[in-house]
């Protein structure tokens, strides 16, 4: 199969599929019983028929549940998600603004992951059953059994108010200037600029709340590696490599480690988007402005605009992580391209 019919193939998966999840989302919005007119209006003119009906007119709340959503997907045609009641801003401009923010924090958050989750899972299933291997099912246990937001408070609490040693909460301090707009990530854009100083501020900040979503993902990573990798060591062609002399480095990494990514890469995907999706507690505690945060202040204040256009945010995520990943497997497993 060559890869273009594979990339065709996996293209007609996605458009029923999104439109598919406009669906479930405008159903949840709607199923909620929380009325957005009590969280957005004022007390004082609830009882006012005049204002609350200006209200429902003005976000298309007076209309049937089946007009509002074919409104809503002939706009989302057209690239308009809306007007946020709640910032009165289009929703598109609000994930602008907080989308870079969650971006820059997730990929360096998997690449910590990544790095100690694969280094982790490797030296546990060439060690296995030793000393070392124990110590590693130990971190990855910690690592994906403990609550996020508990690493969080125990690392904010110890390492930056009580030893100094990392930054504290924000994405710079409230003295530096943010650089210029470019991409919205501070530390490219800093580079960008030429101020080192901004760029050193905000690599300082993004270290701990990378490590405690970094420790996480490195912990379901680590526990897929070593599995994967046990199950291969013990193939036919492990011990035919090491018949011919090869070096037990270049053993495992060639031959090993290659044939055991397909589930590492799955579980990598995955884990990227839940971080892209936002992880709502770790920004909440960090005062990190990303697209988490304001996922939570619109699911508070029932607007609805702004739920449905961060409901097909992540969904666009997910289905683009996972597209990636499938065009990995067509690179990393022969028999798809032989298919």
């Amino acid at each position: 199969m060559s890869l273009q019919v594979y990339i065709l193939r996996r293209l007609l998966f996605v458009i029923p599929l999104l439109l598919g999840i406009t669906v479930v989302s405008f159903l949840i919005a709607n199923a909620v019983p929380a009325d957005p007119i009590n969280a957005n209006l004022p007390q004082n003119v609830l009882n006012d028929p005049e204002i609350v009906g200006a209200f429902r007119e003005k976000w298309g709340l007076d209309k049937p549940p089946v007009e509002q959503y074919l409104t809503y997907i002939g706009n989302l045609l057209r690239g308009d998600m809306g007007m946020s009641i709640k910032t009165r801003k289009p929703v598109i401009d609000d994930i602008r603004q907080f989308l870079p923010a969650t971006i820059e924090l997730s990929t360096v958050s998997i690449i910590v992951g990544l790095v100690m989750g694969v280094s982790f899972g490797v030296i546990s299933a060439v060690r296995q059953n030793t000393i070392i291997d124990y110590v590693v099912r130990i971190f990855a246990l910690v690592g994906v059994s403990f609550p996020v937001f508990v690493l969080a408070l125990i690392g904010l609490s110890i390492l930056h108010a009580q030893l100094g040693w990392v930054a504290g909460p924000g994405r710079l301090n409230f003295v530096a200037k943010a650089p210029p707009t470019v991409t919205g990530l501070f530390t490219i854009d800093s580079l960008l600029a030429g101020q080192w100083e901004t760029f050193r501020d905000a690599v300082s900040h993004l270290v701990l709340p990378s490590l405690i979503l970094g420790s996480y993902v490195a912990g379901i990573i680590a526990r897929i590696t070593r599995s994967s990798l046990l199950e291969v060591l013990r193939f036919d062609y492990m011990r035919t490599a090491r018949s011919k002399g090869m070096r037990e480095f270049w053993v495992i990494w060639r031959h090993g480690l290659s044939n055991a990514m397909i589930p590492v890469v799955t579980i990598i995907g995955l884990s990227y988007g839940n971080l892209l999706a936002g992880a709502v507690l770790v920004e909440s505690i960090f005062a990190w402005p990303g697209i988490g945060r304001y996922m939570f202040r619109a699911s508070t204040s029932q607007d609805f605009p702004a739920i449905m256009g961060v409901s097909m945010l992540i969904a666009f995520i997910y289905v683009a992580v996972n597209f990636i990943v499938d065009i990995l497997y067509y690179f990393l497993d022969p028999r798809i391209r032989v298919a």
